[in-house]
């Protein structure tokens, strides 16, 4: 058994990519040899991981794609860039997501309808197409999703949030067992608080840094390197016989301290 990690001649593809946890994980796939693609909404941010990342991997194989895959054709675009490059998926990194900090009384149908979209609908429809060109071909494959600490406990102010994060682990868990026989693994990492601009606003607050770190064993927040860790494992083959399961990090947050 070679227990190395290794992602050398694997082509992954990392939705939202261009920051945060996905380009902490891009990093760690070029690092371990993998081509990578990353495709993002925002092309300014493209722009800026593009910059960095091929100073900083200049041998490294990077795509870099702009597109929206909440719909069809958004997704088929990355699909055609895989396609047209290197002609075959190993890895899907499904870490696209948006949060939305509203209480549930202020709640609107629009407000609700794009967060299950965007963290919800095209992660399936995303794994749907992934599976169908490329790794029930080929008879292999490895899906990450990226859930949340939000989709295993409430969280207030976040009904949309943890509603689309929660429907994604079960579907993580459906289609585990429905694509297993074609020799597919899909598990979730269900991220804690992350010290990522997404939550630039709470940790602005010194009361509610205070209180997750005092709630949080390790006390501390994450940084996307310890989430990228938990990701590329999942990823690996060494853990080719796990499917279906959420892998949480949150340094014990949801343990109950």
């Amino acid at each position: 058994m070679d227990y190395s990690l290794s992602f050398k001649d694997k082509s992954v593809i990392i939705t939202g990519g261009a920051g945060g946890i996905g380009l902490e994980c891009a990093r760690g796939y070029l690092q371990s040899g993998a081509c990578v693609y990353i495709a993002d909404y925002s092309t300014d941010n493209l722009s800026v991981a593009e910059k960095e990342l091929k100073e900083t991997f200049p041998d490294g194989k990077i795509f870099f794609i702009q597109a929206d895959i909440t719909c069809k054709k958004g997704i088929e675009k990355i699909i055609s860039a895989v396609r047209e490059n290197t002609g075959t998926a190993d890895i899907l990194v499904n870490n696209a997501g948006v949060a939305r900090s509203i209480y549930s009384v202020n709640e609107t149908e629009e407000g609700w309808a794009r967060v299950l979209d965007i963290n919800l609908t095209a992660q399936f429809f995303m794994c749907q197409e992934f599976a169908r060109e490329f790794f029930i071909p080929a008879k292999k494959g490895k899906i990450v999703n990226m859930c949340s600490l939000g989709g295993v406990m409430g969280i207030p102010a976040a009904a949309a949030y943890s509603a689309s994060k929660g429907a994604l682990i079960q579907t993580t868990k459906a289609l585990a067992c429905e694509w297993a026989r074609f020799g597919i693994q899909i598990n979730a990492v269900c991220p804690g608080f992350v010290d990522t601009p997404l939550i630039a606003e709470n940790t602005a607050d010194e009361r509610w840094l205070g209180y997750v770190t005092m709630r949080t064993p390790q006390r501390r927040l994450a940084v996307p390197e310890d989430v990228a860790g938990a990701v590329l494992f999942l990823s690996s083959h060494l853990a080719d016989f796990i499917t279906g399961t959420s892998i949480v990090v949150d340094g014990g947050f949801s343990s109950g301290s």
